[in-house]
């Protein structure tokens, strides 16, 4: 029973339970969501317009519209979130659009869109009745704008001066209207040259700077100018341009400028290989050509012997180039005071017609030096003898035998004439240099194959460059003793056989005053030929006369060096040495009586003792 009235209580309970809920289903009303034209947000909101890939997507935009059926899309962007003024990027008929990004750059940049610098730029889409949302990008476009010379004006004309080679002739400057301060790559800027209408096949580069100006000197410009086909003295066009590159992480950026004409003279650098004097103070030329003061030129110097007088005023010029005469071109004591010259006291402007140079010193035979280097006009003393800027050369290195890389035994190529050096040199296949102080060893000033060949040195083709760390010399020739020459006037440096050093191979000594030889021919002591014109050997030595001979096998019938000859040729000779004042006028030793080393240098003509 129990039972029974439990399941009808569950079947009462259910019934009302089933008409509960049909009154509500009567009550509830369903709504569909509104239609929507919605751009859709991208996951990626920041672009950079990469130059390197010009024709991949920059952005690719999509949307979903439910109003419009069958609309024509049309892409707006703007830099204000106000559309005041939107620009059309383009239309579709479907629900996404992409752009390049050469394109999307393209239309940055007419709108003035700074480089390389985070833009918000604003997209919507419209139809013609509808506008979507906007989203937002931050784009950084590239530049493409080039920059713009503002000075030197075009077709400007420039006279270059080598008074003061370092001073500012112009200073170029230009615009670059894309970067600003606020970009947010490294930009850096090339000035270049040409010779005009070669576009630019050999370029000379002028500087490099982030700001937007070089300064120009006369000496740099000169060099540029000259090295791209420039004749001295001659005007002629040029062509410039800037290169810009900017640092970008797809790569390195180039904008070149349009080119921009001048008109350039340049100066002349080569020095010319003599300077001649005329004037009446040298002496031994007077004001006239058929006895010019030669002064030769060695390396950058000019220098020689001259005989100077301030007698009939003392005035004197130097002229380039005898064959002209007076047409030559010719230097004035302003000529070298304006650009910086230290010039000797014994000289000074003569104030007359042409600023010559005026000699207020005692009457003399002086050795001037004219030193473009130091920018220094000195007078010494008269040179006797061969006249080189250095004594001698030393070779050092593996290619010369008998010297190594070491200075136990430097091989020295000795000053003989007016800048000439000669020397014999035993040579194998390495490598070697020129030094002009052996005291210094390696804190020597030294001379490799790009010193000479650089300065215009015809070198023997058995030399070449070592290519090594120093640029040596070295030598490609068959191994063996050679002689070798280097002359700085001609400007060369020869192999040949071995040189003859001397005029005799000795020269021999007889005569009481050498007692190992005495007056006869048994046994005539040696003085032999050990360098470019110099004998020297170990000799006893007596208070007593003795001759200097040449050829042993003549003997008294050989010829023969008494005192008298070699005071007439100029030498200079040991106090310990003095006319014997006999029937031949022979050398007489004064000194302690000893075993001396004797040295007669017909170079230098000396005659010395140690």
């Amino acid at each position: 029973m129990n039972n029974f009235i439990k399941k009808l209580s569950y079947l009462i309970l259910s019934f009302s339970l089933l008409l509960g809920s049909c009154d509500v289903e009567e009550s509830l009303t369903i709504t569909s969501p509104a239609p929507e034209f919605v751009l859709n947000t991208p996951g990626i909101s920041t672009i950079f317009l990469n130059f390197a890939l010009p024709n991949n997507p920059a952005f690719t935009i999509s949307w979903k519209d439910e109003v419009n059926s069958g609309a024509t899309y049309t892409i707006q962007m703007s830099l204000e979130p106000e559309f005041a003024n939107p620009t059309a990027l383009g239309t579709t008929n479907t629900s996404n659009f992409s752009m390049s990004v050469n394109d999307f750059n393209t239309v940055l940049n007419g709108l003035n869109v700074t480089s390389f610098t985070n833009t918000a730029v604003y997209m919507r889409v419209s139809t013609s009745s509808n506008i979507s949302n906007t989203i937002l990008f931050q784009v950084s476009k590239f530049a493409v704008q080039l920059p713009v010379f503002t000075s030197p004006n075009a077709n400007d004309s420039f006279v270059l001066s080598d008074v003061n080679p370092d001073a500012v002739i112009t200073t170029v400057t230009w615009d670059d209207p894309e970067i600003t301060s606020v970009s947010t790559v490294a930009v850096s800027y090339q000035l270049q040259m040409a010779e005009a209408g070669t576009n630019f096949v050999t370029v000379a580069d002028l500087g490099e700077t982030v700001n937007k100006s070089v300064e120009l000197t006369h000496g740099a410009l000169n060099t540029a100018v000259l090295d791209n086909n420039g004749v001295a003295g001659t005007a002629a066009n040029f062509e410039f341009r800037i290169r810009a590159v900017a640092k970008t992480a797809a790569g390195d950026l180039f904008r070149t400028s349009e080119t921009l004409t001048l008109s350039i003279t340049p100066y002349d650098v080569a020095l010319p290989p003599a300077l001649y004097v005329v004037g009446a103070g040298a002496v031994d030329a007077g004001w006239g050509w058929s006895s010019p003061v030669e002064l030769l030129l060695q390396g950058k110097k000019w220098s020689g012997n001259i005989k100077l007088s301030p007698e009939n005023g003392g005035n004197f010029r130097f002229f380039t180039n005898k064959t002209l005469e007076w047409g030559s071109p010719s230097y004035n004591f302003p000529y070298f005071s304006d650009r910086g010259y230290t010039i000797d006291s014994n000289f000074k402007n003569a104030n007359d017609g042409d600023s010559n140079f005026q000699f207020i010193g005692t009457a003399g035979t002086y050795f001037i030096t004219i030193d473009t280097q130091t920018k220094t006009i000195t007078l010494g003393p008269e040179v006797v003898g061969p006249n080189c800027n250095f004594d001698q050369l030393w070779v050092v290195g593996a290619g010369a035998v008998d010297a190594g890389w070491g200075w136990s035994s430097p091989v020295k190529i000795a000053c003989t004439g007016t800048g000439k050096y000669e020397g014999n040199i035993k040579l194998t296949n390495d490598a070697f240099r020129f030094f002009s102080n052996r005291t210094l060893e390696w804190g020597s000033p030294s001379f490799n194959y790009p010193h000479y060949a650089n300065n215009g040195y015809t070198i023997d083709a058995r030399l070449e460059n070592a290519n090594d760390g120093d640029s040596n010399f070295k030598f490609n020739g068959t191994p063996g003793e050679y002689g070798l020459t280097i002359d700085d006037i001609n400007k060369t440096i020869t192999l040949s056989a071995p040189i003859k050093l001397c005029e005799f191979d000795q020269l021999w000594l007889v005569g009481a005053g050498v007692p190992d030889a005495g007056w006869g021919w048994g046994s005539p002591v040696a003085l032999p030929c050990t360098g470019a014109g110099i004998y020297s050997g170990s000799v006893t030595f007596a208070n007593d006369a003795f001759r200097f001979f040449t050829d042993r096998t003549l003997e008294w019938g050989s010829p023969s060096y008494n005192f008298p000859y070699f005071v007439n040729e100029g030498y200079t000779i040991d106090a310990n040495f003095e006319n014997a004042n006999d029937g031949d006028k022979n050398v007489r030793f004064v000194g302690t009586p000893g075993t001396y080393t004797l040295t007669v240098n017909t170079v230098t003509k000396t005659i010395t003792l140690n």
